[in-house]
């Protein structure tokens, strides 16, 4: 289990061109997200959403769970020992429904320090610094996963371009600056959609190849 910060409204920050632009500022909204899956990919748990917002407006008033999603609210949108705790008991009561027993590996961080014991999930965790051969799914995963959602993300921008050009006309130069602005503002709804579809394609080929290709590193 691993997180990773989900800025969903930030614009890419390279271009191709070779004269200077204009830049737009960044938009720091984020969500968390938790990651897990187990050494070959087989397994792959949903994926756990943090964010600051108890119940964001865009659920238009259902729950997350109800949405499909597994989302919990923090201050600071990142894991708190609490909500760990909560995570930790959830898993092991779903493996003790499945009869398995899992072995977790964390990175030694505060909120992952806990006392509990549970009969069906073992915690182990990594030492400082660890390199990317015991820690593959920060060094490969997550990129892959990672990359995934900047293709969604860009298919999206591209789209809803190709939407303002075609009324450009009727729109006049000022509105279309306006909505130029626009294309990379999305909610949090659209972002959870968005990463759920990035990582329904992290299969378990694609991890054993991202893994493979580690090793050879």
């Amino acid at each position: 289990m691993d997180e990773s910060a989900y800025f969903y409204c930030m614009a890419p920050s390279t271009s191709v061109t070779k004269v200077s632009i204009s830049g737009r500022k960044k938009i720091k909204m984020r969500l968390t997200v938790a990651i897990t899956t187990n050494a070959d990919g087989s397994c792959k748990m949903p994926l756990f959403f943090m964010g600051k917002a108890r119940q964001p407006w865009c659920f238009s008033w259902q729950s997350a769970r109800k949405l499909g999603f597994d989302y919990a609210n923090t201050a600071k949108e990142w894991v708190k020992t609490a909500l760990f705790r909560c995570w930790l008991a959830q898993l092991n009561e779903k493996m003790q429904g499945m009869d398995r027993h899992v072995l977790l590996l964390f990175d030694y961080v505060s909120p992952h320090r806990v006392s509990e014991q549970y009969f069906n999930v073992t915690i182990h965790f990594l030492p400082p610094n660890t390199s990317a051969h015991l820690q593959p799914q920060d060094a490969a995963i997550i990129r892959f996963f990672e990359s995934q959602m900047t293709k969604i993300r860009n298919a999206h921008v591209v789209n809803k371009l190709d939407e303002v050009l075609e009324k450009v006309d009727e729109m006049g130069k000022e509105n279309v600056k306006i909505n130029g602005e626009q294309l990379f503002n999305v909610n949090n709804l659209v972002a959870m959609r968005w990463a759920q579809e990035a990582w329904g394609a992290v299969t378990q080929a694609t991890s054993c190849k991202l893994l493979a290709s580690l090793r050879h590193t």
